[in-house]
């Protein structure tokens, strides 16, 4: 048999890499060219740049101010916002009981010139021990003159709500240890003035308040037992309105803090003396019927 001759596929031979021809290369990749710049392209550079800068500064600037600000609060000291002054207290309760919170709290505040309580208070109704260990309401107050020479010169109340308080020192028979002064006499009618107005400001009912004023003795060879300050709500509103109306506080300069004789000036001690003085007067009591007291009051000299 004859061989087949017939020519089979031929393997792809790899084409042959170009040569690139000498110079072609650089013909291909040209060098850019960058043209001067010219006077319009240096101005917006100028001016950029020259805004940046600006913008740069006044960043600075800020953030200096920002940052010494900052020290000065960190280095100055802490201001503390002051507190609001304090209330005067205020009771509860109305009544004798409002009148026993109002006591304590006044007693609290008024001191000796230790420091020790300058008077012990004791706050109840217009009543009046029997010696039996009963109390007897005390229905009338006459005030007469001590010259008076008839009924005409009398004047009669009947109170229908009052309060009365005890002042009573803690010596023998009520006296307030240490020498008696003149300070000391206007604190303690400046003690008995608060508690009065005090009660007529927060106790709308009540319509009448006596203070007995135990450290003060009676004249000798008198019937009568002491000293007293007694308010009548008609009285006041009638003469001295403010009393009712004005804060205690602006009546007396420092009501509800400490007070002693110490702090007590030339011109408070005139002022306690005009608002005490209608006021105070010489006491003494009369049984009536057996089971109610009347209590006699002659203005004081």
């Amino acid at each position: 048999m004859a061989e087949d001759v017939t020519p089979g596929p031929r393997e792809a031979l790899p084409a042959p890499t170009p040569r690139p021809v000498e110079g072609e290369e650089a013909a291909a990749t040209p060098t850019a060219v960058v043209p001067p710049p010219t006077r319009s392209d240096r101005a917006r550079k100028s001016a950029f740049r020259g805004r940046f800068v600006a913008v740069y500064f006044v960043l600075a600037i800020v953030v200096g101010v920002a940052i010494g600000g900052l020290a000065v609060t960190l280095s100055s000291p802490k201001k503390h916002t002051a507190k609001p002054a304090s209330q005067v207290f205020t009771s509860s309760a109305s009544g004798e009981l409002g009148a026993i919170e109002l006591a304590d709290n006044v007693q609290r505040s008024y001191r000796g010139n230790d420091g020790a309580p300058f008077a012990d208070i004791v706050a109840t109704r217009n009543t009046l021990q029997d010696g039996n260990l009963g109390l007897l309401r005390v229905r009338y107050q006459v005030i007469q003159p001590g010259d008076a020479s008839s009924d005409r010169d009398s004047r009669i109340l009947v109170p229908d709500d009052a309060i009365q308080y005890s002042l009573c020192g803690s010596g023998s028979n009520c006296q307030i240890p240490g020498t008696a002064t003149a300070l000391r006499g206007a604190l303690l009618r400046r003690e008995a003035l608060e508690l009065a107005v005090r009660t007529f400001q927060h106790d709308a009912a009540v319509d009448n308040v006596v203070v007995f004023l135990r450290p003060f003795q009676p004249p000798q060879g008198t019937s009568f037992e002491g000293y007293a300050l007694m308010l009548s709500r008609n009285q006041v509103q009638r003469d001295e309105p403010s009393l009712l109306t004005d804060p205690i506080t602006k009546t007396l300069p420092g009501a509800g803090t400490k007070m002693t004789q110490n702090l007590i000036t030339a011109e408070q001690g005139r002022k306690i003396d005009e608002l005490t003085r209608p006021h105070l007067y010489l006491y003494r009591y009369q049984l009536i019927g057996g089971r109610d007291a009347l209590m006699e009051l002659q203005p004081a000299a």
